[in-house]
């Protein structure tokens, strides 16, 4: 094992802790509406799609490269569904509607979870980018999917309860609309400002 590639895999996981990605934001605003623990089963969803996606990256890594034409347009479908969902939040907590938010966003739970890995254009790349970068530093093949889907998917499934606590915490404060549409702003403003950065950065 390089040391290198698993002191680069840590710094990636610190980073997933503080950035508010689409698995971070969507189990911070299902926690304020819907409480910490109904997010179980959507952070258990969202790791079992990111694991499989490990999977499906690690055995293809030699199909084809981030800077192919697959993976531009894995890159823009990321792009246009982090944007999505900053302005949706964005909208939301800027409208009179925030009032009515918890009776009208539904509960989700496993089979969203699973299915918000796969329509993250972005992840695909950034595991793409993981496996044909350092698959071979941890053993390669089997051994070595398992090995960094381990190290990877700790680290969000810690991000991803982090981020429901501070959810629940909001919930406290649900009946306070200024406190709601000031916290559904900065969310949406902050994974606004990542997607931009990731974009331009895919460019």
């Amino acid at each position: 094992m390089e040391w290198e590639s698993l002191a680069y895999l840590l710094a990636l996981l610190c980073a997933g802790l503080i950035t508010p990605g689409p698995n971070n934001i969507t189990c911070t605003v299902h926690a304020a509406i819907h409480g910490k623990k109904s997010n179980y089963s959507l952070i258990t969803g969202m790791a079992v799609g990111f694991i499989s996606i490990h999977f499906i990256c690690g055995f293809a890594v030699d199909s084809f490269d981030e800077e192919s034409t697959i993976g531009l347009i894995l890159n823009i479908l990321g792009s246009i569904f982090m944007f999505l969902i900053a302005i949706a939040i964005l909208l939301l907590g800027r409208s009179n509607k925030i009032l009515e938010f918890p009776e009208s966003i539904p509960k989700i739970g496993f089979k969203t979870g699973v299915l918000m890995q796969y329509v993250n254009g972005k992840e695909w790349v950034m595991v793409f980018m993981i496996m044909s970068k350092f698959l071979s530093d941890f053993g390669g093949g089997i051994l070595g999917i398992i090995i960094i889907s381990s190290i990877t998917t700790s680290g969000g499934i810690i991000a991803m309860l982090l981020w429901s606590s501070l959810g629940s915490k909001i919930k406290s404060k649900l009946e306070q609309p200024g406190f709601l549409k000031t916290s559904f702003t900065i969310l949406g403003v902050l994974l606004l400002i990542l997607a931009t950065i990731l974009t331009v950065r895919g460019l």
